[in-house]
């Protein structure tokens, strides 16, 4: 058997053979070799197999291809680091690409880092752009920057998409939840617990391409989504978080009154009790935010149910034919 790669670069797909030619294409492109491309398609019904079959014949790097049922992203991710090799787990979604020397620059900042020191650090990651070179988010404070993400998020309030790259072994410590119902759960829900422990080098450079639309067929890939899809999954995130980070609340408060509004609609659509969810929080404090924020859960559960009621209308509707 060959030596294991230094990144594994996974991918999740489901249905996008349309876009993840952009992977692909990217990792071609690369001026670092030393990667595997590991597919998990999450039960795609288009020709995405036949795709990823037509193109391991012809990459000069490892491609392995993966079919599992479809059961979301998060289990998607936990299968692929079942299979990875890399010592670096590097995401790139499937209607994502790379800029040519992303991974070599990754390479130096893995590099950058005292040998020992490393043991403290469970990732490297930097910036994203859209498909016009346009940064998306916040620069870092300095560069390179060490922060773990919970201070990131919350102390530095750094926001945007960024991209970040995982030390396998660590990553492969913190599976997401399984849970039933739901296609995904927020990445938050595993890195900030892993942030309890590690931290991040971050690079004030943009190395992945995020695409906000598919100019191919005008239809938009960050399409605002309803506010209860995925609801288990977003219940899971939330409740956590309350139990876990509140104690940075008075560093950037909206994401815990976020959480504590969210709440309660999320357990409705997830057919849980309000009760039930309360004795899931830890604290009084997480508690008594919660309450303090039900008479406004419930009005943006109100408008939330009469925009769908608006949207299903015009859906449903149909023009009058032509005379």
């Amino acid at each position: 058997m060959a030596d294991p790669p230094l990144f594994t670069v996974f991918t999740a797909t489901y249905n996008r053979a349309h876009t993840i030619h952009r992977v692909f294409d990217s990792l071609r492109e690369q001026t670092c070799r030393d990667f595997e491309w590991l597919v998990i398609d999450d039960g795609s019904a288009d020709n995405t197999a036949e795709l990823i079959a037509t193109w391991i014949k012809v990459a000069d790097f490892p491609v392995r291809y993966v079919k599992q049922d479809n059961g979301g992203k998060h289990l998607a991710h936990n299968r692929a680091l079942v299979e990875a090799r890399g010592q670096f787990f590097a995401i790139v979604d499937s209607d994502d690409a790379l800029v040519s020397d992303a991974l070599e620059k990754l390479v130096h900042l893995w590099n950058s880092i005292p040998r020992c020191e490393r043991h403290a650090f469970c990732s490297i990651g930097a910036h994203c752009c859209d498909q016009a070179g346009n940064l998306i988010g916040d620069r870092f404070p300095t560069d390179p920057f060490d922060a773990d993400n919970r201070e990131l998020r919350y102390v530095h309030r750094v926001g945007g998409e960024k991209w970040i790259v995982w030390v396998t072994e660590i990553l492969r410590r913190h599976p997401f939840p399984e849970i039933a119902g739901t296609q995904e759960i927020p990445g938050g829900r595993v890195w900030f617990e892993i942030a309890k422990n590690f931290k991040g080098r971050w690079l004030n450079e943009m190395l992945r391409i995020y695409y906000i639309d598919d100019p191919a067929t005008g239809a938009t890939l960050t399409r605002r989504k309803t506010l209860t899809v995925n609801a288990p999954g977003r219940l899971c995130y939330y409740i956590w978080s309350l139990n876990n980070d509140l104690g940075y609340f008075f560093y950037s408060p909206l994401p815990f009154l976020k959480a504590a509004v969210m709440l309660p609609i999320l357990a409705r659509a997830s057919n849980q009790s309000l009760g039930h969810v309360l004795q899931s929080l830890n604290t009084v404090q997480a508690k008594g935010l919660v309450l303090l924020g039900l008479p406004l859960a419930v009005l943006v559960d109100i408008c939330g149910r009469l925009t769908q009621f608006r949207n299903s209308e015009v859906v449903s509707g149909s023009p009058h034919p032509e005379t």
